[in-house]
C-alpha cells in the first residue's frame, strides 16, 4: 500500500518544491523520522542524496519496521 501520513504540513523552507506525486511519502517519512531536513530547515527535494544520507535513511525504515 501507500503511504499515509495524519501531517497534511511540510516545515521545511523548500516545501513548495516538493513534487505532488512525492508529498505524500515525504510528509510520511518526515512524520515517521525516516527524513529529517538540513539543519538550516530545507529538505533540497530536487537534490541528489549521498551514500551516507540513503544508508541513514534506509537504517531508520528498517528500525522503524523492527523497534
Amino acid at each position: 500500500g501507500s503511504p499515509a501520513a495524519t501531517n497534511r504540513e511540510l516545515h521545511f523552507s523548500d516545501a513548495g518544491a516538493v513534487s505532488d506525486y512525492a508529498a505524500e511519502a515525504v510528509r510520511w517519512a518526515t512524520e515517521n523520522g525516516i527524513l529529517g531536513g538540513y539543519r538550516d530547515g530545507s529538505l533540497v527535494p530536487g537534490g541528489q542524496a549521498t551514500r551516507a544520507q540513503v544508508a541513514t535513511m534506509l537504517m531508520r525504515y528498517v528500525s522503524d519496521l523492527n523497534p
